[in-house]
């Protein structure tokens, strides 16, 4: 899943919206980002790693993230059942809804992770909350704005009475700065060229990733080219599947089949027509 920045229109303090991840490229890395907006991250089923910061974050069913304003993020993994509703708040409008004590923690990129772990009928409450507030976003911007204010209240209510989760470990300085270096044409580098602008052994960055991520560097770098291919792909700049392949840091042709199929299980000529007929 390529990365498209947040859009809210200007009559609108926020957005709220469902992310379901069944397709297999929305399994994908997406690259760090950041946004301008305070966002909080529900999922009301299935899992997903994260990485915000520096930092590493297992998200069962049930979690409630708060991500601060122009905190670098990105989402590791997803189960292929993961359903996660996304409200996303102007700064201006938190200040507003909240108080001063309430919204500085949230805002703060030095306040720590702000994490809960939902019981079921706090869980259940919160999501139809959503659902409901999202149910009347096309009903003009009064009572869109008069929802979105409602639901990040709702919602900072039930992260207060909630337990804190605890702190997660920083990621080793190298891991983090090989998932930075890993966008773009970052991703044309070859394992020993990132580890060199790692400043270790390609050994030992191999290590780090399994032991800090619980996946191998090798995976984490496929899945980000996949991603990378489609997001090229998608925007007409290659003339064909090989250019968009080896755009997106595949050695060879064969090498991104292989990965490829074993992601989707589909080859990519055929999945490509596939998707032509439906269209």
């Amino acid at each position: 899943m390529s990365y498209q920045p947040l859009s809210v229109p200007n009559s609108l303090i926020g957005r709220l919206h469902l992310e379901t991840f069944t397709n297999p490229f929305w399994r994908q890395t997406i690259e760090r980002h950041a946004h301008r907006f305070l966002e909080a991250h529900l999922l009301v089923r299935g899992s997903a790693v994260v990485v915000i910061g520096d930092r590493r974050i297992d998200l069962p069913t049930g979690s409630l993230l708060w991500v601060p304003p122009r905190t670098e993020h990105l989402m590791l993994d997803a189960s292929p059942t993961l359903r996660r509703w996304c409200l996303c708040l102007r700064v201006g409008a938190v200040q507003q809804i909240l108080s001063r004590d309430e919204s500085a923690p949230l805002l703060s990129r030095g306040k720590g992770t702000q994490l809960v772990q939902l019981a079921r009928v706090e869980l259940h409450e919160l999501a139809r909350i959503f659902e409901d507030v999202n149910g009347q976003m096309a009903s003009g911007p009064s009572v869109t704005n008069a929802g979105l204010a409602y639901a990040l209240a709702r919602a900072f209510e039930v992260f207060r009475l909630s337990a804190p989760s605890g702190e997660p470990a920083a990621l080793h300085a190298a891991v983090a700065r090989a998932l930075s270096i890993m966008q773009g044409d970052g991703l044309l580098l070859s394992r020993d060229e990132l580890a060199v602008r790692c400043r270790v052994s390609p050994t030992h960055l191999s290590r780090l990733f399994v032991r800090e991520l619980g996946q191998s560097l090798r995976n984490v770098r496929n899945r980000k080219r996949l991603a990378r291919y489609q997001e090229l792909l998608a925007s007409g700049r290659c003339d064909s599947l090989t250019e968009a392949a080896l755009g997106a840091g595949f050695g060879s042709y064969s090498q991104f089949h292989r990965v490829f199929k074993r992601a989707t299980g589909h080859s990519p000529a055929g999945l490509s027509a596939t998707r032509s007929r439906q269209r």
